[in-house]
């Protein structure tokens, strides 16, 4: 399966040392222009840095508004490279994937991925969410970080 990323979150997942685990987790991994620019960090080798097509490009160009340029960037690239997910946070970036017909997961998503591929385990993934919500500021609703907390200790 193939993954694009956005900018949160790539830079959540390297604030909690997280990033290396999607290496395991997908055949390819894509990161569009805008993202490298606002992340302002170096990816590592197995992510692909990917500019979308002339048509890619006219349409995010037409598109800005609501969304920021690396959200709708990351959901074009999503759908010219048959990616399978989108890595969002945004709850209206992710509404509009899905609108797309993408299919959008968000940071937390993907540690909880990464966990049932066996790349990290369920205290690892709990403590590296509780570090995002706490530290770093993403925000989750209580609702569903008490589903997380439940999923993960049920899994150890």
């Amino acid at each position: 399966m193939k993954l694009v990323l956005n900018t949160s979150p790539l830079i959540f997942l390297t604030k909690i040392d997280a990033l290396t685990t999607l290496g395991g987790c997908f055949a390819e991994i894509f990161v569009p222009p805008a993202v490298l620019a606002e992340a302002g960090i170096e990816v590592p080798g197995f992510i692909k840095p990917t500019a979308l097509s002339e048509l890619g490009e006219a349409f995010v160009r037409g598109a800005i508004g609501g969304l920021h340029r690396g959200e709708l960037e990351a959901m074009i690239l999503a759908r010219e490279t048959g990616a399978g997910l989108v890595a969002l946070d945004d709850l209206r970036a992710r509404r509009k994937a899905s609108q797309l017909g993408l299919r959008p997961i968000g940071t937390v998503g993907l540690i909880l991925l990464a966990h049932r591929r066996g790349l990290i385990d369920a205290a690892t993934a709990a403590t590296k969410i509780e570090t995002l919500v706490d530290t770093h500021g993403l925000y989750l609703s209580s609702e569903i970080l008490n589903q997380v907390r439940a999923d993960l200790a049920h899994s150890r």
